[in-house]
């Protein structure tokens, strides 16, 4: 059965083009989020100073947002997905982030689950442990559709990777199948409520 795609559509040329990852990483909290996993995407704002301020706003006011959350793919690159997303509050900004699927596929596979992802501005060579602390939004993820979708491409392009270094279409095949279950036994984390 062919996967349907879903199209990234930009806007316009300054948010068309998809924040490059820089680094990442994942946090956790007793009491936020069930105690789940969330996955950080550090990417490289510096031709965006509109993502810059919307996160400060954000930060200072600590009032929620309202955003529009969508994923897919960008035309013929079927080794990446998009997140996009549109922020109506507290400041109009459109955006879109876009994952590798083999490296980088953990972080849109925690996003889904964890149904959510943080977003932080900052430029090559930054990194969560040098500052955890530094301003970041939060960006709900209900249930867009996607996960079926999603299941799809990432068992597919792990499959292909494999292929790439020499194993079977079956062997590929399974071998995806693995790395999925063990990764997705790692990201299943969860901080345990305090007894006291």
């Amino acid at each position: 059965m062919k996967r349907p795609k879903i199209e990234y559509k930009p806007l316009d040329t300054k948010t068309g083009l998809p924040l490059r990852i820089v680094a990442a990483g994942a946090v956790t909290s007793r009491g936020l989020f069930g105690g789940r996993l969330i996955p950080v995407v550090i990417v490289d704002t510096s031709e965006r100073p509109d993502v810059e301020e919307l996160v400060r706003i954000h930060y200072a006011t600590a009032s929620p947002g309202d955003s529009v959350v969508q994923w897919g793919q960008i035309e013929n690159r079927e080794e990446t997905v998009v997140l996009w997303l549109k922020f109506i509050r507290p400041a109009e900004v459109s955006l879109a982030i876009e994952f590798r699927v083999v490296g980088q596929g953990i972080l849109v596979d925690q996003a889904l689950n964890g149904k959510g992802i943080y977003i932080q501005p900052g430029r090559e060579g930054d990194r969560l442990k040098y500052d955890p602390n530094r301003p970041k939004i939060f960006v709900e993820i209900g249930d867009t559709g996607y996960k079926d979708i999603w299941e799809a491409t990432f068992k597919a392009q792990l499959a292909k990777h494999f292929r790439t270094k020499g194993l079977g279409r079956s062997e590929s095949r399974r071998a995806a199948a693995e790395a999925l279950e063990q990764m997705r036994a790692m990201t299943s984390f969860r901080m345990r409520e305090s007894s006291t």
